[in-house]
């Protein structure tokens, strides 16, 4: 899926030369115009093409794990301050009873 640019309600394109033919592109493609070829002979993929992807699957679930840690912090952050608040509240609600 790494093949795969564009974004959300515009125009899609795969960028043919880090396609991988997965398939998995085939299947959401909300106007059915995604067509697999057979791969010519002589341009089978090399185990440089191999370790090329590879590499991008990495740093994209890198980049993928690294948001969602972020968000998770960031939750955190936010539940935490949520209850400091809370308890201030309680102890300001406490002071003047």
């Amino acid at each position: 899926m790494d093949a795969i640019i564009g974004a959300p309600k515009a125009m899609h394109a795969v960028i043919a030369a880090q396609c991988t033919g997965c398939e998995l592109c085939v299947a959401p493609c909300p106007v059915d115009c995604i067509e697999l070829h057979p791969v010519a002979p002589g341009s089978e993929w090399t185990e440089a093409d191999a370790a090329a992807a590879r590499e991008r699957f990495e740093r994209r679930n890198d980049r993928i794990s690294k948001t969602l840690l972020q968000a998770s912090a960031e939750r955190k952050r936010s539940i935490i301050a949520a209850a400091v608040a809370k308890a201030r509240q309680r102890l300001a609600a406490d002071r003047q009873s």
